[in-house]
């Protein structure tokens, strides 16, 4: 072989190799090339899965896939030749079908190299690629109205208004994936035995069973992940990929959000910007506080938000104050009790740190 194999792309873009994962030609050949090549299996490895993926995918129907229109693409921004190379050893009457299959293929590598270079992966790109045993169902809601979709296991998702939602009929194997662009709230069962996974965009969203929200329009500067009850783990996958996306992920609980950048490419954590009580007040009367230490209203806030505030006991434990606390916002509630005992807060990764040098 005369052929430099310098990355996966040109794995794909060799005929013997298509030939031999689709086909089972050349088999020989590249066995005996994987023996003298030990360091190229992993590439190798990569590009076959690749292929088999879009052999799996090729059913499909998605206007990324106009063959004419991909062929073109793929032949300008990768400077290949303006015809697929064809195989002498297969006949006039086999090439079409052929040549078919090898635009599909590069037109896969083609999304997937782009979205490499670009940072960013659209929905298109997602149904494309993902592809489950069964078709997969599109809900789509309209410029005004909320779209209420339950999925097989019975998990409920609420499109809000220019959204769209991609399922499969019958969730196969160990793993419920969905595919999202815009907004929706998710109300997943729960099932600790099949994850849910959420791809919307670069970020991936891996839950057992909870309620959150997710904001990922493909023209949008940033995806966001905000919970409500529960938890779920947060990835970014600024690039197609099919492997298991749990490397460097956020685990978010309620009232966080996680905040994907598009131009930075980073995942971060926040408070989502109106914390919401997870736990009710008694009968929802206010809170009244006589002569009570700082520290103390503060641990209540704490337990009533789910929200870890961090302060140094041994100052606030000297800060009485009288006060009462309604249904006021909790940002409110904070800025009061500080106000009042001289101290400032902030938030760092989702927390809230009271600094105070003493009470006045």
């Amino acid at each position: 072989m005369d052929h430099p194999y310098e990355h996966t792309q040109d794995f794909l873009n060799d005929d013997s190799f298509v030939q031999w994962v689709l086909f089972g030609k050349d088999k020989a050949l590249w066995q005996g090339y994987l023996l003298e090549n030990p360091s190229k299996r992993l590439m190798v490895e990569e590009a076959r899965r690749l292929l088999l993926d879009v052999r799996a995918a090729e059913g499909q129907d998605t206007p990324l896939l106009n063959q004419h229109s991909v062929w073109n693409k793929i032949r300008s921004d990768l400077r290949l030749p303006t015809e697929p190379q064809k195989t002498p050893t297969r006949s006039r009457l086999a090439y079409p079908a052929w040549a078919a299959g090898v635009i599909l293929v590069l037109g896969i590598s083609w999304l997937l190299w782009e979205s490499q270079k670009s940072g960013r992966v659209s929905y298109q790109e997602l149904t494309a690629v993902i592809k489950e045993k069964n078709e997969l169902i599109e809900k789509v809601s309209g410029s005004n109205d909320s779209v209420r979709v339950v999925l097989e296991d019975g998990s409920v998702v609420t499109l809000s208004p220019h959204s769209k939602l991609s399922y499969p009929t019958h969730f196969e194997g160990s793993r419920r994936r969905v595919i999202l662009t815009g907004e929706a709230f998710f109300d997943i069962s729960k099932d600790p035995s099949r994850p849910f996974y959420i791809y919307a965009g670069e970020v991936v969203t891996k839950v057992l069973g909870t309620s959150f929200r997710i904001q990922a329009f493909d023209e949008a500067n940033q995806v966001l992940v905000q919970v409500k009850t529960g938890r779920v783990s947060v990835y970014s996958q600024p690039r197609l990929i099919l492997s298991d996306p749990e490397t460097d992920g956020l685990v978010l609980l309620p009232n966080q959000q996680a905040v994907y950048s598009r131009a930075q490419q980073n995942l971060s954590r926040r408070l989502v910007d109106v914390p919401q009580p997870v736990v009710a007040p008694s009968q929802g009367t206010p809170l009244r506080y006589d002569e009570v230490p700082a520290s103390r209203i503060l641990r209540d806030l704490e337990a009533q938000y789910g929200i870890t505030i961090l302060f140094n006991d041994d100052v606030l434990d000297r800060c009485v104050l009288t006060t009462t606390l309604g249904d006021e916002p909790l940002h409110e509630k904070l800025d009061l009790i500080c106000q009042t005992i001289g101290a400032t807060y902030k938030e760092v990764d989702a927390q809230l740190i009271v600094e105070s040098k003493g009470c006045r």
